[in-house]
Order: structure tokens, then C-alpha cells, then sequence
């Protein structure tokens, strides 16, 4: 268990550095002069460190251990947190949200993989995997909003405390154990020699398999346009349109979408982490979030972003536990990067859509052309996944053989 525990708070530390800086762009906006578009593309900078390191090393830890990419993802992490301390400019800002997703993509991956073979049961793994994920970033964003509110010289003040967090977790991972699969020769990994490349995603055999993997990585690309919307724009609109200036509250409320999120993967039955009910939740979380936008409704926004939230949950922990079902013991980081690959795409198009239409038509229609973005790739996640061969609940049964049919949801 303190094998468990190490690993599960390396991987909540890390992730809540991606989401550290957002009570904070209000900030550096006005200290750096640039506006919403600027944001989302700081924001994005992220989204291309992670989406290019699973791309080039998300099967690393299946050839050299988990361990040492562990190490490295915590490494690049504390080196993001001075970049941003010392931040005197855009490029710094930049170059240090590159640096923290290509951290966050080599932990998401690895933590995940590292888990699941620690742990006996694919429920709890799963369930353990994203509160680590999702309750690192709810952490991240409740600490900043709630410290900037509190100290003086926030932009700097935050990442300190947060590089002690970082050296903390540096003591917890010296009793993280090696857990990857041994290759012939009795070392980490696999017998296949990792060279970076840009490698093409995996997907698991047979097309029954195949449609499974994808549907639960259309439907989790939804929900991440959610994520990214809270993550870039959310604490501009917040103060903007909804007249909150105070940098806790917005924290809160930004943190209340992964707050919610983490209470529905860890309190949810798992017979009702279901895909339709993930993006019925989803639909209603951005129905009133946007009609709390339209009407300038703080209240009704939190309402929303809880139901919102509890939809990122409920369709992240879904596509985890389909995806550990469809691993092979050698490829287990490859799929599950494949997956997170999905998940963190899906962060680009929506924002960038966002910060390009809030320019050009404002805050409310650019909102609801998001909304209606997430929900409808949502349906088409839905869609896809109503063709795959119907078995049980993902949750409900124990590790599969490597050529076992993929565990799904009953359909409704």
C-alpha cells in the first residue's frame, strides 16, 4: 500500500502543476499586456508538450521502467515551476507550459500503467488512477486561486510553496517500486529497444475491440473541451461576465468542475459509470453553463460545472477501465498514452475555437459554439459505442486474458 500511495501522490503533484497557473492569467495578462486569444494559446502550449511527448514517449516506461520516468516527469515539473516563478515575459510563460505538459505526459501514462499492476482489481485501479489525475488538478487550481488571494506576489509566491510540493514528492518516490513487465533478459520493459520517434498511436486487435477503444477516446476528447474551456478561459469569464474578482473564488469554482469530476469516479457505482449517462451528464452541465453565462448567474454556473464535472469523471473513469481491459501486459503504457492521447487532443480544437470566436463575437455566442462542439462529439462518441458487441460493466469483472473480448457497458 505505501507503494501505492507513493506513486498515487507523485501523480497528483504533477498533474496539479497543470493546472497551477490558471487562477493566475488574469494576471500575467495585465502584467504582460496580452488578452484572451494570448490565453488560450499559453494554454495550448501545454496541450503541445503533452500531446507531443505521448506522441514520441508514450511507451517509454515500457521499455526502461517506470521508475525513471516517473523521476523525469517529476524532474521537468519542478524545472516548469522556476520558469514560471521567475516569468518575465510571454516566452518564459511559454517555454514553461511546454515543459509542464511534456511532464504531464509522461506521468499519465506511466502513474496509470504503474497503478494498475500494483493493484488487484481493475475497478480500484481505475478509480485510484483518475483521483490521482483529476484530484491533482483540482488541488492545483483551489491552491493557486486561494494562496493569490492570500500573499503577495502571487505569480511568484504560488510556484515557491509549490517547488517544496515538488521536493516532497521527490522523497515519495524513492519507495515507488519498479512494476513493469521483465523482458527476457531480466530488465524493465520489454525485449523491443525504444527509440524517440513519433510513434502511430496503438489500438487494440479486432474491430469489435477497436470500436470499444475509440468510442471511449471520442467520448473522453468531449468532455476535455470542458476541461480545457475551465482550464484557459474560464477565470476571464468568471470575472468578466460574472462580475468575481476574488482570486479564491475563482479557484473554487474553476476547481469545483475537478472537484466534482474526482467525487464521481471515487463514490459512483460502478454500475452506473456508463457512456450514456456520461454524456447525459455532460449535456446538462453545458446547457446551464451556458444559460448561467447568458443570464450572468454565478450560481447557476456552479451548477453547471457540476454536472459538467461530474460528466469528465464519469467518461474518464469509464475509458480507463476499457482501456486496462483491452492491455496487453507488454503494451499497457502504449495504450493507455493512445487514450490519453485522445483525451488531451480533444483540448485543442474547443479552446482554440473559443479564444478565435470570443475575439470575433463574444464571450456568449463564442461559449455556445463550444458547447454545442462538446456535445455533439459527445453523441458521436455515443453513437459508436452503441456498435460494439454488448457484454458487462468494465468495473465489474476481474483482469481479462490478453485476448479477451473487451468488457463494456449493457447497453440501455
Amino acid at each position: 500500500m505505501l507503494a501505492v500511495g507513493a506513486v498515487a501522490f507523485v501523480y497528483t503533484v504533477v498533474m496539479a502543476g497543470g493546472t497551477l497557473t490558471i487562477p493566475l492569467y488574469v494576471l500575467w495578462a495585465s502584467q504582460f499586456g496580452f488578452g484572451s486569444l494570448t490565453t488560450v494559446i499559453v494554454f495550448i502550449a501545454y496541450v503541445v508538450g503533452v500531446v507531443g511527448t505521448l506522441l514520441v514517449a508514450g511507451s517509454l516506461s515500457d521499455a526502461v521502467g517506470r521508475r525513471p520516468v516517473l523521476a523525469l516527469s517529476l524532474a521537468l515539473t519542478a524545472l516548469s515551476t522556476v520558469g514560471f516563478a521567475l516569468a518575465d515575459g510571454l516566452t518564459v510563460l511559454l517555454i514553461s507550459r511546454v515543459l509542464s505538459g511534456v511532464a504531464t505526459g509522461l506521468i499519465t501514462a506511466t502513474a496509470t500503467s504503474a497503478i494498475a499492476e500494483l493493484v488487484r482489481g481493475r475497478r480500484t485501479a481505475a478509480v485510484l488512477s483518475t483521483a490521482a489525475n483529476v484530484g491533482g488538478l483540482s488541488l492545483g487550481v483551489v491552491a493557486a486561486g486561494v494562496l493569490a488571494q492570500c500573499v503577495t506576489a502571487p505569480t511568484h509566491t504560488v510556484f515557491w510553496c509549490y517547488l517544496a510540493t515538488c521536493a516532497v514528492a521527490g522523497v515519495f518516490w524513492l519507495v515507488i517500486p519498479e512494476t513493469a513487465v521483465p523482458s527476457a533478459d531480466g530488465t524493465a520493459g520489454r525485449t523491443v529497444r525504444w527509440q524517440p520517434r513519433i510513434r502511430r498511436p496503438v489500438l487494440p486487435d479486432g474491430a469489435s475491440r477497436v470500436r470499444s477503444f475509440v468510442a471511449s477516446g471520442v467520448l473522453v476528447a468531449a468532455s476535455s473541451g470542458v476541461n480545457g474551456f475551465f482550464s484557459s478561459l474560464a477565470p476571464a469569464f468568471l470575472r468578466d461576465d460574472l462580475g468575481v474578482s476574488n482570486f479564491a473564488v475563482i479557484g473554487v469554482g474553476v476547481g469545483t468542475l475537478f472537484i466534482s469530476a474526482l467525487l464521481a469516479q471515487t463514490v459512483t457505482p460502478a454500475a452506473l459509470v456508463r457512456r450514456g449517462i456520461g454524456t447525459a451528464l455532460l449535456a446538462v452541465g453545458m446547457i446551464v453553463i451556458e444559460a448561467a453565462l447568458w443570464t450572468h448567474s454565478a450560481p447557476l454556473f456552479i451548477v453547471g460545472t457540476v454536472f459538467a464535472g461530474a460528466a469528465v469523471g464519469t467518461l474518464l473513469r469509464h475509458g480507463l477501465s476499457v482501456t486496462d481491459a483491452l492491455c496487453h501486459p507488454g503494451n499497457r503504457a502504449e495504450l493507455t498514452a493512445t487514450y490519453f492521447l485522445f483525451l488531451y487532443s480533444g483540448l485543442v480544437v474547443p479552446v482554440l475555437v473559443l479564444g478565435l470566436a470570443d475575439q470575433a463575437v463574444g464571450t456568449r455566442a463564442s461559449s455556445t459554439m463550444l458547447a454545442a462542439l462538446v456535445v455533439s462529439t459527445a453523441l458521436v462518441g455515443l453513437a459508436l459505442g452503441r456498435r460494439t458487441e454488448p457484454a458487462s460493466t468494465p468495473d465489474t469483472f476481474s483482469r481479462p486474458s490478453t485476448h479477451r473480448t473487451p468488457v463494456e457497458e449493457n447497453h440501455e
